[in-house]
């Protein structure tokens, strides 16, 4: 072939690979965008209840879920609901408060197996919280309050979902007996306490690893606990909390919990620790605990909430219950570099003999 005609078809050839390149750098261009997008669109919203219909009962996920409750007769409590609120006043006796969410936002049903429960991969996070005020503020205590608010992330693996009201710390209701007892889960201690001089530790965290009491958080006995931790807080009247706990599963045997508490949008107390499965916090599993507690745990479906008593505290009036799962994606770094290795690639110039 003449050097005439390798000149005459090289354009061709060239515009041709022009094309095809351009034609894929736009693909990619396009692509990119959306690469980005889905790994922050990865959240989903299991719980957001704010109680603003003024109903307990409805059942409409993720927006309401129905609320249960344990109220005495006799101590001088009550519950009422009303447009963005559930006001718990305290009587003499403990309270509980709890309802159940889904992964796929359907109804909670009442079955021994439970529909859609959450579960937790390597990577995957679940965050929940708690948001009330207390109309009546706390009790000052000179250096020191007891941990009386209590509030807790479960699944129940044997029994139906307790979905009716019962004033009863172990769940026990009609033919359920005791179905509480082996409930696995997370669950944090709070105090409540005016006095800006206060000296306990904000949290002590709690894994639920034993059936040494049956009732889901009346008792510590089975609980393991890690060292109580975070900063002191003072609590007043009318003011917005947000108590608020962080599950990250950092590997198949590594379960991060924080736990948050936050004064509107400002962080006022956090504490970290990992469940290793064998020791929580660092602290051993207690004796006799459930086979599953050598394991951490993925698996859940019901939040709770119990007070003691009113002796710290009168009234407490819940304005938000909300749960988020957020699954385990590429590091966007990760997903940019393979979009740009596609980009090296074809824009590589062609190689000519």
């Amino acid at each position: 072939m003449s050097k005439r005609n390798i000149g005459a078809t090289a354009p061709a050839v060239c515009g041709c690979a022009f094309d095809r390149r351009r034609w894929l750098l736009a693909g990619i261009a396009s692509f990119t965008p959306l690469v980005f997008a889905a790994s922050h669109a990865n959240a989903a919203l299991l719980l957001n209840d704010s109680f603003t219909d003024g109903d307990r009962t409805n059942v409409n996920l993720p927006t309401d879920s129905p609320m249960y409750v344990g109220v005495s007769s006799s101590d001088g409590g009550s519950l009422t609901v009303s447009p963005g609120k559930l006001a718990n006043v305290i009587g003499t006796g403990s309270r509980r408060n709890w309802d159940f969410f889904t992964s796929d936002n359907s109804a909670p049903d009442n079955s021994a197996a439970h529909n859609a429960v959450q579960q937790l991969g390597v990577g995957d996070t679940l965050k929940w919280s708690m948001t009330f005020t207390l109309p009546n503020g706390a009790t000052s205590n000179a250096t020191s309050a007891g941990r009386d608010f209590r509030i807790g992330l479960y699944v129940d693996p044997s029994d139906p979902r307790v979905q009716v009201d019962n004033n009863n710390d172990s769940g026990t209701s009609g033919t359920l007996v005791t179905p509480w007892s082996d409930a696995i889960g997370y669950g944090m201690k709070i105090p409540f306490n005016s006095n800006a001089a206060n000296t306990t530790a904000m949290f002590q965290i709690g894994k639920r690893t034993s059936s040494a009491n049956t009732s889901l958080f009346g008792s510590d006995s089975s609980y393991t606990y890690a060292p109580t931790g975070g900063a002191p807080v003072a609590v007043s009247a009318n003011t917005s909390y947000t108590a608020e706990m962080v599950l990250e599963e950092t590997s198949a045997t590594d379960m991060k919990v924080t736990a948050n508490f936050y004064q509107g949008a400002t962080l006022l107390s956090t504490q970290t620790v990992h469940d290793l499965g064998s020791t929580f916090g660092g602290t051993a599993n207690i004796a006799g605990s459930f086979a599953a507690a050598s394991n951490i745990y993925t698996k859940f479906d019901q939040m709770a909430f119990r007070m003691s008593s009113n002796t710290t505290t009168s009234e407490i009036d819940f304005t938000n219950w909300k749960v988020d799962y957020t699954a385990a994606v590429p590091e966007p770094t990760t997903m940019g570099l393979i979009c740009l290795g596609a980009f090296g690639l074809l824009t590589r110039r062609p190689r000519r003999d």
